[in-house]
């Protein structure tokens, strides 16, 4: 009976204990980064991405973008730490990269493939380009930062901008993999909008409708491509503060996009790995959040191109119906780059006050991340945006943005774009001035009779705290901003 029993109780052990290991390896493995209602959730706390930084294009190479070199230097390893520490000081969370792995190849000099003879080897993908991306991944996670990548670029694929196309070793002239007609390739290409490197996989339409013959070109490419995937994701698959966009700024059908989505989803799944990811398009509206983002091949929506080209109370209403729209579909609203500086060399980008207004306006709207673009077209991590940056830390100490809502009605005497209002009525507002106005507006606190608010005041111009009052409810308050240019308030009972 005794070794009955006993080789009883064993097996209900052995079978515990498979029971366990079949769960422990067969469950997903829940990713760092995740979603909650509208915003973003880091290590299981709820996080508002905000940042800026003086590069986007590989910025784990160059951290700083300049005028005279358009963004193609090279910096130590202890310059790009640097830089990220200096962002991290401030209470910045979140970096960008766009990868270009032509010009990191051809200009920087960081290699992805191995060389034989005079000739690239896109069969091998190796080389300092990895290494540095490994290095700059690993320190962002080590403080906590959430790396944005963005894997395809069309300005990496043309003979202008940075100069990428002829260098790149996918280039058919410059490597031994395959010749251009083989591959349906150019050696040289002035503009991106019919490059078949963007049009070479299966359901996108340019494809589908191909000879068998051009299938057979854009096959030869897509390996390879698949190829540069593969040895990205065994680099990212590693750490957990990873976003995955598929391109920066795609004029290309959605299908492009979706096609790497579901290829890097696939293995992620495969592997038990979670990991989010969405693509950017190079215009955006709130139809085509309704329309294109309506999919489950998307985990988020990036906005970055509702700003610079719509200043002041056009911005804010464009950003809101997409807020509006993304709501109707379940998604977070992202902003990875924020025009606008007083160096900016177009017209379209709008000033320092613009972009100041840009990220203020987003993040009372809804928005989860809210960026800095890098100079001149945006005040990447300027005095400027370090101050913008550890204002909304300060004003964020008081109220947190996922807890008010918009509520502009709330706001009476309001001229055109001069002050916008978060709230959740009775407990907490943010308030936020802009730059032009009068500076002065009622907060319509007539249904908390008896209650009385602290109002806690930034300077967004320095980064610092202003003075603290008492308003009073049971009626329409003024409120009057302390001085000239931006401020925020906290306002709490």
């Amino acid at each position: 009976m005794n070794s009955v029993s006993n080789l009883y109780g064993k097996n209900i052990w052995h079978s515990l204990l498979m029971c366990i290991s079949i769960s422990m390896f067969s469950q997903p493995v829940l990713g760092q980064i995740s979603i909650k209602d509208r915003y973003w959730q880091y290590k299981g706390e709820p996080v508002l991405f905000v940042s800026g930084s003086g590069h986007g294009h590989n910025p784990f190479i160059d951290h700083q973008m300049t005028t005279t070199n358009d963004g193609r230097d090279v910096s130590t390893e202890a310059e790009v730490i640097a830089h990220m520490d200096e962002m991290v000081g401030v209470g910045g969370n979140y970096l960008r990269c766009v990868l270009n792995p032509g010009m990191a190849h051809g200009i920087q000099g960081f290699r992805f493939c191995a060389k034989s003879g005079d000739k690239d080897d896109l069969n091998t993908m190796t080389g300092a380009f990895w290494s540095r991306l490994e290095l700059f991944i690993s320190e962002a996670n080590r403080r906590n930062v959430v790396v944005q990548l963005e894997i395809w670029d069309r300005f990496d694929l043309i003979d202008g901008s940075w100069q990428s196309w002829p260098v790149s070793p996918f280039n058919p002239k410059n490597n031994m993999n395959y010749t251009s007609e083989q591959s349906g390739l150019n050696t040289s290409y002035k503009s991106f909008k019919q490059h078949p490197f963007l049009k070479d996989v299966p359901g996108h339409p340019d494809y589908e409708s191909a000879s068998a013959s051009r299938k057979a070109q854009y096959d030869v490419i897509r390996v390879f491509q698949e190829k540069f995937i593969d040895k990205l994701i065994s680099i990212t698959f590693k750490y957990d503060n990873i976003l995955y966009c598929m391109n920066n700024e795609t004029h290309e059908h959605p299908a492009w996009g979706k096609y790497w989505i579901k290829y890097i989803r696939n293995i992620a799944d495969s592997r038990g790995k979670k990991i989010l990811l969405t693509d950017m398009f190079l215009s955006i509206n709130a139809d085509k959040v309704r329309n294109i983002y309506n999919s489950d091949a998307y985990d988020y929506v990036d906005i970055s191109q509702v700003n610079g080209n719509a200043p002041g109370e056009n911005h804010w209403n464009r950003v809101k119906g997409m807020i509006d729209a993304a709501r109707e579909v379940n998604k977070l609203l992202h902003m990875t780059k924020m025009y606008g500086a007083d160096t900016a060399p177009g017209n379209w980008e709008g000033n320092t006050d613009n972009v100041i207004g840009e990220m203020w306006r987003g993040l009372i709207a809804g928005v989860a991340c809210a960026r800095f673009h890098r100079p001149p077209w945006g005040l990447g991590l300027t005095a400027q945006a370090k101050s913008c940056i550890a204002a909304v830390r300060k004003i964020e100490s008081k109220v947190k943005f996922w807890d008010v809502e918009p509520r502009r009605d709330l706001l009476k005497n309001r001229e055109k774009d001069e002050a916008y209002l978060a709230a959740k009525p009775g407990q907490a507002y943010i308030l936020y001035f802009t730059a032009g106005g009068s500076g002065s507006v009622g907060l319509d606190l007539t249904d908390h009779t008896n209650k009385d608010f602290d109002l806690n005041w930034v300077d967004i111009g320095s980064g610092e705290w202003g003075a603290t009052t008492t308003v009073s409810g049971g009626s329409t308050v003024t409120i009057n901003r302390p001085g000239s240019g931006h401020w925020a308030a906290a306002i709490v009972r």
